[in-house]
């Protein structure tokens, strides 16, 4: 996909952060955009921000953990716009602490986030596109997933963050593999320390419960890091590219041979006697 005039993007997570900044670039580039999050009246904003700058745009509330509710968005962009172009499966969470002191109630909340909403999420997508190039030949279309730097390299705390990140890029992988022959490209967005308000992932737990504040230690890492206005330019440069992997920050590079050295000399390792 080269050309966004027109092109209708939904954006889960869309109201703050990584969501709105791409939804800024979309609509810089004069696409249309569906707000999808959580939060109704932060959403409501972020819609009203994008009219303002002459596309069209409104926001619907989306639970990414409600089959229903992720329904509504689709039903609701093909009411208004009569299709969709691009999703931005975005919507995540984040709660940190050592392993010791992930609880299961912990783990479910991150996954059913982060690693089941991207699953429910890109799976309504990706059979509303198919559906859509059988009545349209030729639309084609593309899905954006994210998942961070985490989902190649764990580190200390964020146990259950590392775990559903590793999930969405595997996920990722194989829907590309699968949407291809359809037309559909794929991409694994894979942020670096982005100033978002991730660490305050504990106001959206249905329970009340919180990690007693661990989830705040990661602010000193995230409020110094890129700008999200800055990232929408980056992932609609790696939609034109049909990039695998969007990856923000080019210091990682260290990092990621680090690990993919370790691994390759463990297989040049096999059956190595001990």
């Amino acid at each position: 996909m080269q050309d966004f005039r027109d092109k209708i993007a939904v954006i889960t997570g869309g109201a703050s952060g990584i969501g709105l900044g791409i939804a800024r670039a979309i609509a810089g580039e004069g696409g249309h955009i569906v707000v999808a999050d959580i939060d109704e009246t932060a959403a409501k904003a972020a819609a009203d921000d994008l009219t303002s700058r002459g596309v069209r745009s409104f926001s619907v509330r989306c639970d990414v953990r409600d089959d229903a509710s992720v329904d509504a968005v689709f039903d609701a962009a093909k009411a208004e716009f009569g299709g969709v172009d691009l999703l931005f499966n975005n919507a995540g969470v984040y709660l940190g602490g050592e392993m010791k002191d992930c609880t299961l109630d912990d783990w479910r909340f991150v996954l059913d986030v982060n690693l089941d909403g991207v699953f429910r999420v890109g799976q309504r997508a990706a059979a509303f596109l198919r559906a859509q190039n059988e009545r349209e030949a030729g639309r084609g279309g593309y899905i954006v997933n994210t998942a961070s730097i985490g989902g190649f390299m764990s580190h200390g705390g964020g146990l259950a963050y590392a775990v559903s990140k590793y999930g969405v890029v595997a996920y990722s992988e194989a829907m590309r593999v699968d949407l291809e022959p359809n037309g559909i490209g794929v991409s694994t967005l894979c942020p670096g320390p982005i100033d978002t308000n991730l660490p305050a992932s504990d106001r959206l737990r249905d329970s009340g419960e919180t990690t007693g504040g661990m989830s705040e230690a990661l602010s000193p890492f995230i409020r110094g890091g890129m700008a999200p206005d800055d990232i929408g330019p980056i992932v609609l440069s790696g939609i034109r590219r049909n990039l695998p992997y969007i990856f923000t920050h080019d210091d990682m590079r260290e990092l990621f041979k680090a690990r993919f050295d370790s691994v390759l000399d463990c297989i040049d390792r096999i059956g190595e006697p001990a």
